[in-house]
Protein backbone atom coordinates (compact mmCIF):
# COMPACT_ATOMS: atom_id res chain seq x y z
CA UNK A 1 0.00 0.00 0.00
CA UNK A 2 2.65 2.24 0.63
CA UNK A 3 3.60 2.23 -3.35
CA UNK A 4 0.32 3.07 -4.13
CA UNK A 5 0.26 6.56 -1.95
CA UNK A 6 3.30 7.52 -3.24
CA UNK A 7 2.14 7.46 -6.39
CA UNK A 8 -1.29 9.55 -5.43
CA UNK A 9 1.16 12.20 -3.71
CA UNK A 10 3.65 12.11 -6.59
CA UNK A 11 0.15 12.69 -9.11
CA UNK A 12 -1.16 15.08 -6.43
CA UNK A 13 2.20 16.98 -6.34
CA UNK A 14 1.69 17.15 -10.48
CA UNK A 15 -1.37 18.28 -10.59
CA UNK A 16 -0.93 21.09 -8.55
CA UNK A 17 2.29 22.58 -10.26
CA UNK A 18 0.42 22.28 -13.44
CA UNK A 19 -2.30 24.33 -11.91
CA UNK A 20 0.11 26.54 -10.33
CA UNK A 21 1.62 27.33 -13.79
CA UNK A 22 -1.80 27.76 -15.27
CA UNK A 23 -2.91 30.13 -12.72
CA UNK A 24 0.29 32.18 -13.09
CA UNK A 25 -0.54 33.03 -16.96
CA UNK A 26 -4.02 34.26 -16.37
CA UNK A 27 -4.57 37.70 -15.62
CA UNK A 28 -5.53 39.09 -12.79
CA UNK A 29 -7.97 41.79 -14.32
CA UNK A 30 -9.05 42.82 -18.19
CA UNK A 31 -8.15 45.11 -20.76
CA UNK A 32 -11.16 46.96 -22.73
CA UNK A 33 -10.39 47.41 -26.18
CA UNK A 34 -13.15 49.47 -28.36
CA UNK A 35 -14.39 48.29 -31.65
CA UNK A 36 -14.80 51.20 -34.42
CA UNK A 37 -18.53 50.93 -36.39
CA UNK A 38 -20.53 52.99 -38.22
CA UNK A 39 -24.26 52.35 -39.61
CA UNK A 40 -26.14 53.55 -42.86
CA UNK A 41 -29.99 53.47 -43.37
CA UNK A 42 -30.82 53.99 -47.19
CA UNK A 43 -33.55 56.27 -48.38
CA UNK A 44 -36.40 54.46 -50.37
CA UNK A 45 -40.16 55.18 -51.43
CA UNK A 46 -42.52 52.84 -53.03
CA UNK A 47 -46.20 52.93 -53.75
CA UNK A 48 -48.65 51.18 -51.26
CA UNK A 49 -51.50 51.78 -52.58
CA UNK A 50 -52.90 52.81 -56.02
CA UNK A 51 -54.98 55.70 -55.74
CA UNK A 52 -58.45 55.05 -57.82
CA UNK A 53 -61.38 57.69 -59.09
CA UNK A 54 -64.62 56.69 -58.97
CA UNK A 55 -65.86 55.97 -62.62
CA UNK A 56 -67.43 57.58 -64.05
CA UNK A 57 -66.94 60.90 -62.43
CA UNK A 58 -70.31 63.16 -62.39
CA UNK A 59 -69.62 66.65 -63.05
CA UNK A 60 -72.21 68.81 -61.94
CA UNK A 61 -73.14 70.91 -64.79
CA UNK A 62 -75.57 72.78 -62.36
CA UNK A 63 -73.58 73.67 -60.07
CA UNK A 64 -72.56 77.66 -59.05
CA UNK A 65 -69.67 76.47 -56.98
CA UNK A 66 -66.53 74.96 -57.85
CA UNK A 67 -66.54 71.22 -57.31
CA UNK A 68 -64.02 69.10 -55.90
CA UNK A 69 -63.83 65.11 -56.02
CA UNK A 70 -61.91 63.24 -53.99
CA UNK A 71 -60.12 59.81 -54.81
CA UNK A 72 -62.56 56.92 -53.95
CA UNK A 73 -59.04 55.25 -52.78
CA UNK A 74 -56.14 57.26 -52.31
CA UNK A 75 -52.80 57.37 -53.62
CA UNK A 76 -50.54 55.95 -50.52
CA UNK A 77 -46.60 56.00 -50.59
CA UNK A 78 -44.05 54.82 -47.93
CA UNK A 79 -40.88 56.24 -47.51
CA UNK A 80 -38.05 55.70 -45.06
CA UNK A 81 -38.60 57.84 -42.04
CA UNK A 82 -38.06 61.09 -42.09
CA UNK A 83 -37.30 61.35 -46.07
CA UNK A 84 -38.67 64.07 -47.89
CA UNK A 85 -40.37 63.50 -51.09
CA UNK A 86 -42.90 65.11 -53.92
CA UNK A 87 -45.14 63.82 -56.25
CA UNK A 88 -45.04 65.06 -59.70
CA UNK A 89 -47.92 64.99 -62.30
CA UNK A 90 -48.32 64.75 -66.07
CA UNK A 91 -51.74 64.78 -67.69
CA UNK A 92 -51.87 62.99 -71.38
CA UNK A 93 -54.55 65.53 -72.54
CA UNK A 94 -53.44 68.45 -70.57
CA UNK A 95 -50.24 70.64 -70.27
CA UNK A 96 -49.29 69.55 -67.44
CA UNK A 97 -46.09 67.73 -67.24
CA UNK A 98 -44.17 66.40 -64.04
CA UNK A 99 -45.35 69.83 -62.07
CA UNK A 100 -45.07 69.44 -58.45
CA UNK A 101 -48.31 68.33 -56.72
CA UNK A 102 -49.51 70.54 -54.01
CA UNK A 103 -52.86 70.98 -52.00
CA UNK A 104 -53.36 73.97 -54.10
CA UNK A 105 -53.36 71.77 -56.96
CA UNK A 106 -51.83 71.32 -60.32
CA UNK A 107 -53.31 73.59 -63.77
CA UNK A 108 -53.02 72.45 -66.97
CA UNK A 109 -54.85 69.11 -66.25
CA UNK A 110 -57.76 68.35 -69.07
CA UNK A 111 -60.65 65.74 -69.63
CA UNK A 112 -61.01 65.09 -73.32
CA UNK A 113 -64.25 63.56 -74.75
CA UNK A 114 -62.55 60.30 -77.06
CA UNK A 115 -65.95 61.10 -79.64
CA UNK A 116 -65.55 64.61 -79.43
CA UNK A 117 -61.46 65.59 -78.73
CA UNK A 118 -62.24 69.32 -79.02
CA UNK A 119 -64.33 69.28 -76.33
CA UNK A 120 -62.35 69.50 -73.10
CA UNK A 121 -62.97 69.83 -69.20
CA UNK A 122 -59.97 71.83 -67.82
CA UNK A 123 -59.40 70.66 -64.42
CA UNK A 124 -57.00 70.88 -61.33
CA UNK A 125 -55.00 67.80 -59.60
CA UNK A 126 -54.83 68.06 -56.26
CA UNK A 127 -52.63 66.57 -53.54
CA UNK A 128 -53.96 67.53 -50.07
CA UNK A 129 -51.50 65.20 -47.85
CA UNK A 130 -48.48 67.82 -48.83
CA UNK A 131 -46.53 68.61 -45.36
CA UNK A 132 -45.18 71.82 -46.49
CA UNK A 133 -47.32 73.08 -48.52
CA UNK A 134 -45.54 73.51 -51.21
CA UNK A 135 -45.59 69.53 -52.44
CA UNK A 136 -43.16 68.07 -50.21
CA UNK A 137 -43.92 64.86 -48.06
CA UNK A 138 -42.16 63.20 -45.32
CA UNK A 139 -41.96 59.80 -44.94
CA UNK A 140 -42.71 58.34 -41.66
CA UNK A 141 -41.18 54.59 -42.27
CA UNK A 142 -42.29 51.83 -44.15
CA UNK A 143 -45.19 50.56 -41.43
CA UNK A 144 -47.38 53.50 -42.09
CA UNK A 145 -47.57 55.00 -45.86
CA UNK A 146 -48.67 58.56 -46.58
CA UNK A 147 -51.86 59.15 -47.66
CA UNK A 148 -51.43 61.87 -50.83
CA UNK A 149 -55.13 63.29 -49.65
CA UNK A 150 -55.64 62.73 -54.06
CA UNK A 151 -58.59 64.75 -55.51
CA UNK A 152 -59.75 66.92 -58.62
CA UNK A 153 -60.92 70.60 -58.43
CA UNK A 154 -63.92 71.71 -61.44
CA UNK A 155 -64.24 75.44 -61.48
CA UNK A 156 -67.74 76.07 -61.43
CA UNK A 157 -67.14 78.11 -65.02
CA UNK A 158 -65.57 74.65 -66.57
CA UNK A 159 -68.34 72.58 -65.42
CA UNK A 160 -71.19 75.20 -66.75
CA UNK A 161 -69.58 75.09 -69.83
CA UNK A 162 -69.24 71.24 -70.17
CA UNK A 163 -70.80 69.47 -73.41
CA UNK A 164 -72.97 66.60 -72.29
CA UNK A 165 -70.59 63.52 -73.58
CA UNK A 166 -69.86 59.99 -71.56
CA UNK A 167 -66.92 59.78 -72.81
CA UNK A 168 -64.57 62.24 -71.07
CA UNK A 169 -61.38 60.57 -69.62
CA UNK A 170 -57.55 61.83 -68.68
CA UNK A 171 -54.24 59.62 -67.97
CA UNK A 172 -52.55 61.07 -65.38
CA UNK A 173 -49.17 59.97 -64.57
CA UNK A 174 -47.71 60.19 -60.84
CA UNK A 175 -44.01 60.20 -60.07
CA UNK A 176 -42.20 60.23 -56.60
CA UNK A 177 -39.04 61.91 -56.92
CA UNK A 178 -36.44 62.12 -53.78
Amino acid sequence: MKEVRIYAMALAMAIAAEAGVASAATPSGFSSMTIAMSAQVSVACQEAQQGVFSSPLIIDTTSAVDQTISAAVDEAVKCTNGTVFTMKVSSVNGSAVNQTCTSAGVDGMAFKSTGAPADTIPYKFLCSGDTDGSGGFTGVGFGLPRAMGLGIRIAAADAQSAKAHDDYADLVTLTISY
